[in-house]
């Protein structure tokens, strides 16, 4: 699966000196929550996720396009992932990909604090809002090498229902969480 980002006049708006970012998928995360029967709050995540960041630092100014694979659902219980990924929820068969793309980043204070994107899921595009947990760049010494490293923690909050999936509703809750983890490091050439 391959997500591209695309930088074009009229496109996403960036700054002209974003350099390509490639995310490390071993800390790059997308997990989920939503009310089960009002009794507890049912978690998982998706297991497979790629992307493409273009990044500015000195203005935090940029865009990503990451692709989620909607069979790659992951609640530790195979049963409940076969019902979420049927035509009651996902239907990961006609809509296998989970897209967000990014078209604007909000900076105040000199602080990245959210990310206006389009989500597409369940073959329905709405604009919503990443906001910022966290958020840093810098260097980190490993073993035998220092590595640049942006990195953060992002929140989202959808309306299931908006995204054509009412399958017990109300019973298991239409508002569904989203916490997002991604680590990127400046492509190498």
């Amino acid at each position: 699966m391959r997500a591209w980002i695309w930088m074009l006049a009229g496109g996403l708006s960036t700054s002209a000196l974003a350099a390509p970012f490639t995310p490390d998928l071993a800390h790059t995360a997308v997990y989920f929550g939503a009310s089960h029967f009002e009794r507890t709050t049912l978690r998982g995540r998706f297991d497979k996720i790629d992307g493409a960041i273009d990044f500015n630092e000195a203005d935090n100014q940029g865009g990503f396009d990451f692709t989620i694979d909607a069979a790659s659902i992951n609640t530790r219980l195979p049963e409940l992932d076969g019902v979420l990924k049927s035509e009651q929820f996902l239907d990961a068969a006609q809509f296998p990909i989970i897209r967000l793309r990014s078209d604007r980043f909000v900076v105040e204070g000199g602080k990245l604090v959210a990310v206006e994107t389009r989500l597409t899921l369940h073959g329905v595009t709405q604009p919503v809002r990443l906001d910022v947990r966290r958020f840093n760049c810098g260097d980190i010494k490993l073993i035998a090498a220092t590595l640049h490293v942006c990195g953060g923690d992002f929140h989202l909050a959808i309306q299931r229902s908006a995204f054509g999936m009412t399958r017990f509703l109300p019973e298991v809750g239409d508002r569904v969480d989203l916490e997002i983890s991604v680590e990127a490091s400046p492509k190498q050439p």
